[in-house]
């Protein structure tokens, strides 16, 4: 092999050897970048966020479930006759509900925004390797940019995100007060519907007892074709009222599984009887004195105020957001050496000797020479880095207004939810003393009527003055009416838990005042308006 081909090939080992180790050289960059990833990350735990949600829920409804973050459904377990209790139903509804196991997943995602809020934006590492084209090593250009644009907005962020995390949580524990509520209003209906099977059972087997007397009557000629008819009718459509009735007692079950979260669990139990026994009680209390409660307790209304506070803080840091890049780093450059050419002896010998006009040996270059010449030549240059967004055609006027609006647009809304909740507290009040009317009239006027109708007749039947069919209709009569009251005492229940609903707690004795204070509008951010 000739001194040429030996030359190149030297070359070309030398260009492989420094281009491997300037390839290292990145993927040790990379490594040390990748090590400290696991230094900066942040924990996220929202179990004392969990924990707050249970006793703001314990003090509204009386009670505390036990949420964690690991979801384990628990099954329907009937008591004794097959009964579930109405506690056990509220207690599996707030355990199980998968809607509200969605809602409070939110709250973790709230808590991950306020962590992520807090963090700085991650350095960027630039890397770059350019080949010289006649061989040599590479050229290794490098730089370490921290982006600080982000540094002056952590506080508006975190006060933003730290408002919505609380909106998130007085929102949920808001939406498990309507779950709770719905429950129980669904589980008054199943009571009455149990109760109104029993008294349509009644009612049909006296209709029944009506006609057969009817038919004797008839066949004896005593009686008209028409009042036969008659009662065939009424008992027809005594026998249709208790299949729709059956109908609805099966699908008011259902829902109720599926409230409980346990949609796919049989039908065959029963729910507690219904309470007529007890006398309806008077609410106490005026309506200012609902509506000051309501407005002091509602965590919808609550929840309305810490999105408006999100909102202002938003507002807050795009009116900082002017320069929005700013990154200080550091920037370093290794340069090229390109490689040495081959050498051709027999022509530097004769360049040689031509120009000293005598045959002389090529020109040998020494190591000092060469050592002198490597430290004169620029092998690394190193210095910081300046990278600055100028707010020439973008100064964030756009998101700036942007967020102004939205800030008034929820101021209100904070405002409307306030409206709702005066309308919903009054029409509450409404329905539970209508209902309570309704009760009382059932209860002290027409079923202490009906009854001694009832008797009149069974005495009047006894001494031979009226038909059977007189004590019929007095008893059919009578067991509709206890229908009705049975209504009665289901809508007093059912208008009880909206009224709680709409109180967000339990219906107050009015001892005390509120312990929560309501959120005034004049107390709201003055910046966004």
């Amino acid at each position: 092999m000739s001194q040429c081909s030996q030359a190149r090939n030297i070359g070309t080992q030398t260009r492989i050897s420094q281009n491997m180790r300037s390839v290292q050289g990145v993927w040790q960059a990379l490594v040390l970048a990748a090590g400290l990833l696991p230094a900066s990350c942040a924990p996220i735990n929202h179990a004392p966020e969990l924990q707050q949600a249970a006793q703001d829920l314990e003090q509204a409804t009386g009670v505390k479930p036990a949420w964690s973050e690991q979801f384990e459904p628990r099954e329907l377990e009937p008591g004794a006759n097959e009964t579930v209790a109405l506690d056990q139903v509220v207690e599996l509804t707030l355990v199980n509900n998968r809607a509200l196991r969605a809602d409070l997943e939110a709250i973790g995602q709230a808590k991950a925004e306020l962590v992520q809020a807090g963090l700085l934006p991650n350095p960027m590492l630039s890397l770059m390797l350019r080949f010289p084209e006649t061989g040599g090593r590479a050229m290794f250009d490098f730089g370490l940019v921290q982006d600080l644009a982000g540094l002056w907005l952590i506080p508006s962020k975190k006060q933003a995100a730290q408002a919505m995390l609380q909106q998130r949580l007085l929102s949920f524990t808001d939406s498990a007060v309507a779950l709770v509520a719905e429950a129980k209003t669904a589980y008054r209906m199943l009571q009455y519907l149990a109760r109104a099977l029993e008294y349509q059972q009644q009612d049909r087997e006296i209709l029944r007892q009506a006609t057969e007397v009817a038919e004797t009557r008839l066949r004896a000629g005593s009686a008209a074709q028409l009042d036969l008819n008659l009662l065939q009718g009424r008992y027809l459509e005594a026998e249709i009222e208790l299949v729709q009735l059956r109908s609805e007692f099966r699908t008011t079950q259902q829902m109720l599984l599926r409230l409980m979260g346990v949609a796919r669990a049989p039908d065959t139990w029963q729910c507690e009887p219904l309470d007529l026994a007890t006398p309806p009680q008077r609410l106490p209390g005026v309506e200012e004195d609902f509506i000051e409660i309501a407005i002091a307790r509602r965590l919808d209304v609550q929840a309305a105020y810490w999105e408006l506070e999100s909102a202002a803080a938003e507002f807050a840091k795009e009116k900082l957001r002017l320069i929005q890049g700013l990154g200080i780093g550091i920037a370093g450059l290794r340069t090229e050496q390109t490689a040495q050419p081959g050498r051709n002896i027999l022509a530097d010998t004769v360049r040689s000797s031509v120009a000293a006009g005598r045959l002389m040996p090529p020109e040998i270059q020494s190591r000092r020479e060469r050592r002198l010449m490597r430290r004169q030549e620029l092998d690394f240059l190193l210095g910081p880095s300046l990278d600055l967004s100028l707010p020439i055609f973008d100064q964030n006027q756009a998101q700036v207004a942007k967020a102004h609006y939205r800030a008034r647009e929820l101021r209100r809304r904070y405002e409307e939810a306030e409206q709702r909740v005066i309308e919903g507290v009054r029409a509450a009040l409404t329905q539970r003393r209508l209902a309570e009317d309704r009760a009382r009239l059932y209860q002290e006027s027409l079923l202490p009527l009906l009854e001694s109708n009832l008797q009149l007749a069974q005495t009047a039947y006894q001494a031979g003055k009226e038909p059977i069919l007189t004590v019929l209709v007095a008893q059919q009569d009578l067991i509709r009416a206890r229908l009705g009251y049975a209504a009665a005492v289901r809508d007093l229940a059912s208008t009880a838990a909206n009224l709680e609903r709409q109180l967000a707690g339990r219906i107050p004795e009015f001892s005390q005042p509120p312990t929560t204070q309501p959120v005034e509008t004049d107390a709201l951010p003055p910046s966004i308006e």
